[in-house]
């Protein structure tokens, strides 16, 4: 069996922040693997039992349901509390993925701030 010979690295960094959004699912149908830099806007408001997070997901079905890496705010004291966080994770060629948010808590939320895609 012949193997074929490693693909050369392009590394096309593109900014997509205007055609991405949170809660959405998208493809990679670049026939390359992608990196994906994710920031998100994190607040979890000052109520009991506050919390917020954002889950970078890839699977190779649609949703996706594979969390490979997730920023967030538990609650800690009764005090508002703000963060923006970087996810960074690989996509495979044909595969789903997507940043999910989940928050508690009334006034907690997360918003993307930036959304950098790196074809490998």
């Amino acid at each position: 069996m012949k193997l074929s010979g490693p693909l050369p690295v392009k590394a096309k960094i593109s900014d997509v922040t205007a055609a991405r959004a949170l809660d959405t699912t998208y493809q990679n149908t670049r026939g390359r693997p992608l990196l994906c830099i994710v920031t998100v806007y994190l607040e979890r408001a000052n109520v009991a039992s506050a919390s917020v997070r954002a889950e970078a997901r890839v699977a190779s079905t649609s949703p996706p349901v594979l969390v490979s890496g997730w920023a967030g705010l538990e609650l800690m004291d009764n005090a508002l509390e703000r963060i923006d966080a970087m996810l960074v994770f690989a996509v495979p060629n044909n595969y789903y993925y997507g940043v999910v948010p989940a928050a508690s808590g009334a006034g907690s939320y997360a918003a993307l701030s930036h959304w950098v895609e790196v074809e490998l």
